[in-house]
């Protein structure tokens, strides 16, 4: 993982809406706070006692406990410039590291301070009309201070109550479903190996495995004899629990073991004191899994190496070789020696990498730089960049100049929105056009290491952190082409609520983003239209609108068709009626039956109640003829899966 500014909800108040929001103002209301106790509740409190005044701006306790944030809020005549009356009003709101939006009996939404909620106070507003909510505010886990903001808001019908209207095509084919969408990442090995963690997920549909940490302890030397000597022991389990899974290695080579640390470094990041002992060790590697019948397939050079994970050793003196090759890279001087000797110990490695991979098995796949962020340079449009630039096209230039192999290109990211992410893949198809050999041998862009957030973070407990990972998919990594993305990380060896990284809790409980990436995993076939009704095209990007995304799968063997629905915006995300409507369906699936799962604040999330944690069934129903019209409210932050098949 790595460090970057975090942009805070403050710096980003005055974000617009986006077609939804009209106006806004202060929300008048007497609030007040009780504290709850050390764990959520399960409903909002009956009565309210030791209740303490509170008002917008003011500070918010940063301790362990769940409190109350009551509101008795009176609609106002006039929000902004217009009059209230009539409208569809709602309450932009966020306070504290997050917590839970309760009207009424109903939970509306969950949110947390990067990810402000929106909910609706009422559909027809009469001014002077009150209205209760109540908004359980979680104990702090990352951040959030202030009871930052409570707005009345007038929200457009087109987005509150007018269905979005969506039609699939199955006759309308639009390529090959991946075999597999969402993969895993783990660096140090997993919490454990048995087979029951095996089994789950297996049933998840993982078809990759990246993991980092594999060499650390992989070169032993007899303190008596000073003979170096290969221990696979932990390397091979790790091997052995990923072919159990049924999925493909990716062994990332880090870190160094400390018998060829080239400077005392703790952290595992030296550089080798002997790059030809580099490469033995790597090719012994590679044969030592084609001997034993566990052949790895891809091969990532190291983690991280542009934020300084990779320390440079004494003969790593920043060349100019290596200062020319940087210059080109970036198209501007660099005058860093520390980068640029860190750029000639990573060139140097990758080398020493891939000759001592490939004598062993010259189908091996290369690939790198495991960039931490995307391949740009810090810069006011890419902040959450650094050195990407240098280290991704400087690698490039010197697999070029060396005729070295880079058969996929590698980065991590977090918390980052689509836009950016799929910009960072053209960024790296970009460079390749200046490379033409390596622009036809690179065949995979893989983000091996993403999830909602690099630091432990609320939402990853519940369905925030899995609808932006849900969100993820279908706006950035399909469109983007990013084929292998791997999430970090699999599983956490307690049923503590931390916003751990984590997708499986203890006893392999779990959390709402395995429920998602086992609904993309579970597509196959080929992708069909799913666009808004009336487009003029056919579909050919999965945003359908502001909030509302998704994917239509048809696999004639399998004789399924698949619809998955997100509805997932960064800010004041929003229930949102949607109505699907499918003619002409296959003649297999005519008269057959559909089913309904859901992902959302009360429906497979571990964090909302621990006895449903699993991929929820919510519907089902028959298909009358050759066609269907299903029509729900998709909850805010929801992923929603539609199957058909024969009766």
């Amino acid at each position: 993982m790595f460090s970057q500014i975090r942009l805070r909800s403050a710096s980003r108040f005055i974000v617009g809406l986006v077609f939804c929001l009209l106006f806004q103002a202060a929300a008048r209301a007497d609030w007040q706070v009780i504290t709850a106790g050390d764990q959520r509740q399960s409903r909002p409190p009956k009565k309210i006692s030791n209740a303490t005044a509170i008002k917008p701006g003011d500070r918010w306790p940063t301790d362990n406990k769940f409190r109350w944030l009551i509101g008795d809020l009176e609609i106002p005549e006039m929000i902004g410039k217009e009059a209230s009356a009539g409208k569809i009003v709602g309450l932009q709101i966020n306070c504290g590291d997050g917590g839970e939006i309760w009207v009424g009996d109903e939970l509306q939404c969950r949110f947390d301070n990067d990810h402000p909620a929106l909910v609706i106070l009422a559909t027809n507003a009469v001014p002077g009309a009150k209205v209760r909510v109540d908004v359980q505010i979680y104990s702090k886990v990352q951040g959030g201070d202030k009871f930052d903001q409570a707005n009345w808001v007038v929200i457009e019908a087109k987005r509150a109550l007018q269905p979005l209207q969506l039609v699939v095509d199955p006759t309308r084919l639009l390529g090959a479903v991946p075999d597999g969408i969402v993969g895993l990442s783990q660096g140090g090995g997993v919490s454990d190996y048995e087979d029951a963690t095996a089994k789950k997920l297996r049933e998840g549909g993982f078809k990759w495995f990246r993991m980092d940490n594999i060499f650390t302890g992989a070169l032993k030397k007899n303190k008596e004899t000073g003979e170096l000597t290969n221990d696979w022991r932990d390397f091979d389990k790790r091997i052995d629990f990923i072919r159990k899974i049924g999925a493909e290695p990716i062994m990332c080579v880090s870190y160094m073991p400390q018998v060829l640390d080239a400077v005392p470094n703790n952290e595992r990041q030296s550089a080798p004191k002997d790059y030809a002992a580099w490469e033995e060790l790597c090719f012994q590697a590679a044969k030592h899994s084609l001997d034993r019948g566990a052949r790895v397939p891809f091969w990532e050079v190291w983690n991280e190496v542009n934020t300084g994970w990779l320390k440079p050793g004494p003969d790593d003196t920043g060349s100019d070789e290596f200062r020319k090759l940087y210059f080109q890279a970036l198209g501007k001087e660099d005058t860093n020696t520390t980068t640029i000797r860190r750029f000639e110990a990573y060139c140097k490695l990758y080398r020493a990498t891939a000759r001592g991979i490939r004598r062993a098995d010259p189908q091996a796949k290369i690939g790198g730089p495991a960039l931490a962020s995307g391949p740009m340079e810090n810069s006011k449009d890419c902040g959450h960049c650094s050195r990407g630039q240098g280290f991704a096209k400087g690698l490039m230039l010197w697999c070029a100049q060396e005729k070295l192999p880079l058969d996929f290109v590698s980065w991590h990211e977090y918390f980052q929105r689509p836009g950016k992410i799929a910009k960072e893949a053209d960024t790296c198809r970009a460079y390749l056009k200046e490379f033409p050999t390596l622009q036809e041998s690179v065949k995979s862009f893989m983000i091996t290491e993403w999830n909602e957030a690099w630091w432990p973070d609320r939402p990853q407990d519940h369905e925030v952190g899995a609808a932006w990972c849900a969100n993820s998919i279908t706006r950035a990594f399909l469109p983007a082409r990013i084929d292998r993305p791997c999430f970090f990380y699999v599983k956490q060896g307690d049923m503590n609520f931390r916003g751990d990284y984590s997708l499986l809790m203890q006893n392999n409980t779990p959390k709402a983003s395995y429920n998602v990436a086992k609904v993309f995993n579970g597509l196959s076939g080929n992708w069909i239209s799913l666009r808004v009704n009336g487009a003029t095209n056919a579909a050919t990007s999965n945003s359908l609108d502001g909030d509302i995304s998704g994917v239509a799968a048809w696999d004639a063997q399998r004789q399924r068709l698949a619809i998955v629905l997100v509805n997932f915006r960064d800010r004041y995300a929003l229930r949102r009626p949607v109505r699907l409507e499918i003619a002409d369906l296959p003649s297999a699936l005519r008269d057959g039956t559909w089913q309904e799962w859901t992902i959302d604040a009360t429906h497979s999330n571990v964090w909302h109640d621990q006895g449903k944690a699993e991929l929820a069934k919510t519907q089902s129903g028959s298909v009358n003829g050759n066609n269907l019209r299903w029509e729900k409210a998709l909850g805010a932050n929801s992923v929603t899966l539609i199957e058909l098949n024969p009766k």
